[in-house]
Parts: C-alpha cells; sequence; structure tokens
C-alpha cells in the first residue's frame, strides 16, 4: 500500500472534535470526515519513523540481523498500540472501523 500525500490545503479554521487522549496521541474527527482520524505529536511520529527507516537499513544490509528484527517487532508494538487505541475509543462510541481487520495483528 502507498500513501500519496499531494499537497494540502492551508485553513485558519477548521474544526473537529477530540474523541480522547491517550499520552502522546488523540483520536479526533474533523468536521466533514466520515471517520476519526489518529493525530499523533510531531516528535512521536518522527522517532516512529527513524526507528523504521534505521531498521530497514540495517535488514538491508544483513537480512538475518536479529537485533535489528526485535527492533523492527519493537516499532511494530508501537504502532500495534496506537491502533488498538484508535479501536477501543471507535467501539466505545460505537463508530465502525473504515478498514476490515485480517486477523493477523
Amino acid at each position: 500500500m502507498s500513501v500519496v500525500f499531494g499537497g494540502h490545503r492551508r485553513v485558519s479554521d477548521e474544526q473537529g472534535r477530540v474523541l480522547a487522549i491517550g499520552g502522546n496521541v488523540a483520536v479526533t474527527q474533523l468536521i466533514g470526515r466520515a471517520f476519526p482520524g489518529v493525530h499523533v505529536q510531531g516528535d512521536t511520529f518522527a522517532d516512529l519513523q527513524q526507528q523504521l527507516a534505521h531498521v530497514a537499513r540495517r535488514l538491508r544490509l544483513d537480512p538475518g540481523n536479529d537485533e535489528a528484527l526485535d527492533d523492527l517487532d519493537y516499532a511494530v508494538d508501537e504502532m500495534t498500540q496506537l491502533l488498538q487505541f484508535y479501536e477501543s475509543v471507535l467501539a466505545e462510541r460505537g463508530i465502525s472501523l473504515p478498514y476490515v481487520r485480517d486477523g493477523s495483528s
């Protein structure tokens, strides 16, 4: 899956609701959007991206690098926790998920 961000529009007074806050993340609902989203603090998001990029570089050099695989598992666990938080907030509010769970997570 590829995510493409084609430009952004400048908005001075976009409205939204904060549905829940947990640590450095929040589940938010922008007005006009069908489903809530996840707001992640910039430093937290940057840290996660750096973890994944570092692991990718290490695994390209040494595909069997157990330490890199452990670090990858750690990053996936962090993302899983974010997703579980998102899903629990939606479930508490009776909002369906905007995707189908494949059961492998």
